[in-house]
């Protein structure tokens, strides 16, 4: 996370193991979405947008995935 001085900042969140799963799941069920409208835009920009937020539903699904 960027701050308004552009340092890169840390945010923490404890969750239990049934909000990780709960939010895991959601993720899940949006990154398939992103692929569906990845697929079927035809905007190079807009495109190139969902893939960057594909990439970020990415990592936050192995960051929830490894604890």
């Amino acid at each position: 996370m960027m701050t308004t001085s552009g340092v890169s900042s840390d945010f923490v969140l404890t969750l239990s193991e049934e909000e990780r799963a709960l939010l895991l799941n959601y993720l899940e069920s949006a990154l398939r979405d992103k692929h569906v409208e990845a697929r079927r835009t035809e905007a190079p920009d807009y495109q190139k947008y969902v893939h960057h937020e594909e990439a970020i539903m990415h990592g936050l699904i192995s960051k929830l995935q490894r604890h």
